[in-house]
C-alpha cells in the first residue's frame, strides 16, 4: 500500500502538538527544531530512488518521525529500512507511533547518542553502510574540551558545532554514493571557526542542491527561530559537479526558483578560505567584485575589543568624570549616530589601568554592526565616525561592533567616508549576500571585500 500526503498532514497536527507542550528553553539549550511537514517533503523530493538497490534510511535525532515519513511517501511502493536515533524520552513514543503507522517501513529507533555511536561504529569499521539520510540535526556551540568534540576528533575532523558533527558522522556512516538531505544553519559557508568542516565536507562528498530561504525566520518559523538554514543534497564520495541552487520564501516552499551553476561559482577554486557564495537564483552569474583588500590599502578591521561583561565594573550608564565614550551598535542605528543616547545601554567606560587596553585613540572609523535586525533590508551598513563629535583622547567600541581602522588609529576623512559610500552600495550588498546570508557581519568577511584603491574611495568620499 503506497502511502499518500494524508500521512504528513497528520504527523503535522501532532508536530503542532506536541511542539507546544514542551519547555521551550529545554528544546533551545539542545538545539531541538521539529521539521514542518512543507520542509521534510521538499526535502525527501531531493532523493533519488532510481536504483533496484535495497533502501536503507538513516535519520539522526528523527524528533517525531516527520522526515522519516516523508522518505516513505516518496518512496511509493518501495520499501524501506529505517534506523532512527532519538535520545529525548518526550519524542520517543511519538516517533514509534510514526513508524507503526508507515506499512512500508521497517524500523529500529536507537534511544541512544548519535555521535558518540556512529564514531564508534565508523571506528570500528562496522558502518551500516546506508544508502539514505535525512536530518534535522540539533544545533548548539560545543566547546573545545567538550566530549563531543573529542569524538569528531577521531573522524579527523575539528568542528565547533552540534549540527557539524551530526553531518560529519551521517557522512561516516553512509556507504559511497549514498545520497543525503540535510536541513542545517548557513553559519558554516563562511567564517574562521568553521573552515576545517568546509574543508572536510568537500573532502568527502560532492554537493548536488543547494536551497535556500528568503526569509531567516522561514524555516521554522513556529518556534520563533532566527537562525538562517540551507538545505543541502550532499552525494558520499562523488566528484564534484554542477549544482541546482533553488531558493523559496518561506517554510511552504511553494515558490520555488531553481537554476544550474558550476561548483566554481560557490566555492571560488583558489579560494585558501573555501568560502560558500550562493548565486543569486534569478541571476544568471554571482556578482563579483574587483579591487584591493583591506591590507593592500594598508587598513583593517577589528571587533569591537570592549567585552562589556568582563569590564561592567567600569562601566556607566551616563557620562560620568573620568570616562570615555563607550559606543554600541544601538548608538548606530536608522543611518544616524547618536551619542550618548537614552536607552538600556551604557554610554561610557572609565578610563584607567585595568580598560587602557581596549580603548582605541579617538579619530575617523569606519563602523558596522555585527548583527543586522530582521527588519533591516540592507545586509551590510556602514556608519561614519567623526573623531571631533565626541570629547577626549580615546573611544571604546564594544564587542557587537565592527571598525575599520589604520594601525589602531583613526582613517583619514576622505578615506573612511568614500570606504562608508562603497560599504553601502547595492554592489557590496548583493555580493555580501552571496556567501554570507542575512544575520552577521564578521571581520574576515570584510576582509575578503575587495576594494577601491585609496585614490578612488577619496574620489568617491
Amino acid at each position: 500500500m503506497e502511502l499518500d500526503g494524508a500521512v504528513l498532514e497528520r504527523l503535522e497536527d501532532r508536530r503542532v502538538a506536541v511542539s507546544g507542550t514542551l519547555d521551550r528553553k529545554h528544546r533551545a539549550a539542545f538545539g531541538q527544531f521539529f521539521t514542518p511537514s512543507s520542509v521534510a517533503t521538499f526535502m525527501a523530493s531531493l532523493l533519488d530512488f532510481s536504483t533496484e538497490l535495497p533502501i536503507r534510511l538513516l535519520d539522526p535525532g528523527a524528533g517525531i518521525g516527520s522526515l522519516t515519513a516523508a522518505v516513505a511517501i516518496r518512496a511509493g511502493a518501495r520499501q524501506v529500512t529505517a534506523t532512527c536515533y532519538e535520545i529525548e524520552p518526550a519524542f520517543q513514543v511519538e516517533l514509534g507511533a510514526t513508524l507503526s503507522g508507515l506499512p512500508n517501513v521497517s524500523a529500529e529507533i536507537h534511544a541512544r547518542e548519535f555521535i558518540e555511536d556512529a564514531v564508534r561504529l565508523s571506528s570500528g569499521n562496522r558502518s551500516p553502510n546506508f544508502t539514505h539520510a535525512i536530518l534535522n540535526p540539533p544545533y548548539r556551540k560545543i566547546g573545545n574540551g567538550s566530549a563531543h568534540r573529542a569524538l569528531t576528533r577521531k573522524l579527523g575532523l575539528e568542528t565547533t558545532n552540534l549540527y557539524s558533527c551530526f553531518l560529519a558522522c551521517t557522512v561516516a556512516l553512509c556507504a559511497p554514493g549514498a545520497q543525503i538531505v540535510a536541513i542545517i544553519p548557513r553559519s558554516f559557508m563562511n567564517g574562521l571557526y568553521f573552515k576545517p568542516f568546509r574543508y572536510w565536507l568537500l573532502e568527502h562528498v560532492g554537493i548536488s542542491h543547494i536551497h535556500v530561504f528568503d526569509r531567516r525566520d522561514a524555516a521554522f518559523a513556529d518556534d520563533q527561530v532566527l537562525q538562517e538554514n540551507v538545505i543541502l543534497r550532499l552525494v558520499v564520495g562523488a566528484v564534484q559537479g554542477r549544482v541546482s541552487v533553488s531558493a523559496s520564501t518561506d517554510q511552504r516552499v511553494d515558490d520555488i526558483s531553481v537554476r544550474e551553476c558550476e561548483f566554481s561559482e560557490i566555492v571560488t577554486p583558489d579560494d585558501s578560505e573555501k568560502f560558500f557564495h550562493i548565486p543569486t537564483v534569478c541571476s544568471e552569474t554571482a556578482t563579483s567584485l574587483s579591487g584591493c583588500s583591506l591590507r593592500e590599502l594598508g587598513i583593517d578591521v577589528c571587533t569591537g575589543p570592549v567585552v562589556d561583561f568582563r569590564l561592567r565594573d567600569h562601566i556607566n550608564p551616563q557620562v560620568e568624570e573620568g570616562s570615555v565614550p563607550l559606543l554600541y551598535a544601538s548608538h548606530f542605528t536608522g543611518g544616524r549616530f547618536e551619542w550618548p543616547k537614552e536607552g538600556r545601554k551604557p554610554n561610557s567606560i572609565r578610563r584607567n589601568n585595568e580598560t587602557e587596553r581596549w580603548l582605541m585613540p579617538r579619530g575617523n572609523y569606519v563602523v558596522l554592526r555585527r548583527f543586522s535586525s530582521k527588519e533591516e533590508k540592507r545586509r551590510v551598513v556602514a556608519y561614519y565616525l567623526d573623531g571631533d563629535s565626541l570629547p577626549g583622547e580615546v573611544v571604546g567600541f564594544e564587542n557587537h561592533l565592527n571598525v575599520i581602522h589604520e594601525d589602531r588609529h583613526g582613517l583619514p576623512a576622505d578615506l573612511a567616508r568614500g570606504l562608508v559610500a562603497y560599504l553601502n552600495s547595492q554592489a557590496v550588498d548583493d555580493y555580501f549576500r552571496t556567501f554570507s546570508g542575512h544575520t552577521q557581519v564578521n571581520a574576515t568577511d570584510l576582509r575578503r571585500l575587495m576594494y577601491p584603491s585609496r585614490t578612488e574611495l577619496s574620489k568617491l568620499a
